[in-house]
Parts: C-alpha cells; structure tokens; sequence
C-alpha cells in the first residue's frame, strides 16, 4: 500500500499529472493517499520500534519508504528533466 502511495505522489508531481485520467484519478485519491500514507508510516515505525530498532528487518525499509513519501507530498512542487522544483515560500 505505501508503495502505491509512493508511485501516487510521485506520478502527481511530474508531467504525467496532466492527463485528464490521471487528473480524474488524482481528485478523487487525494484525500484518501495523505490518510494512507500517514497511517503506513506511522505502523511501519511502531512495528520497527517493536521489533527493537533492528536494521535486518523490513520495517526500517518501510518506514524510511513512508517519509521519503510524505517529503515529497508536502516540499516537492514538480519533477521534470530539468530536476526538482520546490513548493514556493510565501511570506
């Protein structure tokens, strides 16, 4: 699931985004992906506490997956050949 969430954000943040499925798909996942990917971070970091920080276990993986995507849902503005754009500071 957090892999989906990942390829979700991840897609919505280059040019695949303006397609009118993706765009389709997109609206209506919004909401529904910020839950998920919040909530599979969160078990992923409870289940590698439980298992006692241990690096051998796929808990860490997941975890690190899950903030690598909530990074990109909340500082990543667009991702083009060009390279990376990020979310503008207003004042």
């Amino acid at each position: 699931m957090l892999l989906f969430c990942f390829i979700f954000w991840f897609l919505s943040k280059t040019e695949v985004a303006g397609f009118v499925l993706f765009g389709v798909v997109y609206e209506m996942g919004v909401f529904p992906m910020i839950l998920l990917a919040v909530l599979c971070t969160l078990y992923f970091l409870v289940r590698w506490i439980m298992n006692r920080f241990t690096l051998s276990k796929i808990y860490i993986y997941g975890f690190l997956l899950g903030v690598i995507t909530l990074l990109i849902m909340r500082f990543i503005f667009s991702i083009t050949l060009d390279g990376i754009t990020l979310m503008p500071r207003y004042n």
